[in-house]
């Protein structure tokens, strides 16, 4: 609704919220074509992805959640995630945040796991679901602990329906084998019932 009034000021609060990658770009790019010489466009995003395709400058936030918070100047995109990555202001020669947020490098990660011991792997086999015209078909897999693996893909694709069969709370429709037998503590994805539109 917002992109189709006609305004000089556009604002978007967490745009990409509930999205997957493929609708958070599809959102990023209906933003970007907002953008004309005469509009001004501010956004609220926490996916560093999304705003480093979005932004061309970035105020970092800081401060204690519910006591106080402060907005830097605008700084360019890289700059701005470094300083936010950081927990860093250069400019005001000020520590935000003690300890730097990083990103496991893969050659890191590889060394690491070399020096991980490993007490279980957990095999699943060949699944399918059916949901009437919906079918989720599952190759067989493994997962061993001292390991994350993330589900990665759009919405509706099968990523819940998957989680959930390893877990139990839903049944394949055909499967050849048993599903491990695991001690699950499911978090369910679910939006607040106080969430409300203005």
């Amino acid at each position: 609704m917002c992109c189709m009034r006609d305004s000089d000021v556009f604002m978007f609060d967490e745009p990409s919220s509930y999205l997957d990658v493929k609708q958070r770009m599809q959102a990023a790019r209906t933003i970007r074509t907002l953008l004309k010489h005469d509009k001004y466009i501010l956004v609220v995003e926490h996916d560093l992805s999304v705003l480093d395709y979005l932004s061309d400058f970035i105020c970092v936030l800081y401060g204690t959640p519910g006591a106080y918070g402060v907005v830097t100047m605008p700084f360019g995109v890289r700059e701005g995630i470094n300083i936010f990555l950081d927990g860093f202001v250069p400019t005001e020669n000020l520590r935000f945040r003690e300890q730097v947020l990083t990103f496991k490098v893969s050659e890191t990660a590889e060394k690491e796991e070399e020096h991980i011991k490993r007490d279980a792997r957990y095999q699943y086999p060949d699944m399918i679901k059916d949901y009437g015209p919906f079918k989720l078909e599952v190759m067989k897999g493994d997962f061993t602990d001292s390991e994350i693996v993330v589900m990665l893909g759009e919405n509706g694709t099968g990523k819940t329906t998957f989680i959930k069969m390893l877990a139990g709370i839903t049944k394949p429709t055909t499967t050849c084998e048993e599903l491990p037998r695991l001690n699950v503590s499911y978090k369910p994805q679910e939006i607040s019932p106080s969430s409300r539109v203005l």
